[in-house]
Order: C-alpha cells, then structure tokens, then sequence
C-alpha cells in the first residue's frame, strides 16, 4: 500500500525525522538532505531538536519528493 495517500502519521503537530522517515519508506540521510536544501520544513524544540511539521507533511511538496525518491530507488541499473 502507498503511504503518501494514507492519513499522516498520528494526529500530533510535530513528528521526528526518524518518525517521517520510517512513515514514509525513505533513509534519514534522505529526509536531512530535503531540510538542509529548504525542501521540508521544520521547528525546533526546546532542546534545540529538529521537528517536522504536519503541515509540512501535507503539503504536494513533500509528497512529490517522496514520489521521486521512491522512483530512484526503484529504478534497476
């Protein structure tokens, strides 16, 4: 079953990276290459952790990066 259609993850407001990441079926060095270009927004706790937003998670952006990892990744050499 593809998760990019399902709902997002449990109804919370922020989720970790490895939350997104294991959701989604994409490495974390993925999810951190997308949040260093700017891709994926993100809010910091007050620990100075990085949280993805749910928002975030929902908009096309995201789900289209997702799409184009996952056809990378399924592509035979």
């Amino acid at each position: 079953m593809d998760n990019i259609t399902n709902a997002p993850l449990q109804d919370k407001p922020t989720y970790r990276i490895s939350e997104v990441a294991h959701y989604y079926d994409v490495s974390l060095r993925t999810i951190y290459t997308w949040i260093n270009k700017g891709l994926v927004d993100v809010v910091f706790t007050k620990a100075g952790q990085k949280r993805i937003t749910r928002e975030s998670l929902g908009e096309d952006r995201f789900k289209t990066l997702v799409k184009t990892e996952k056809s990378k990744s399924n592509k035979i050499i």
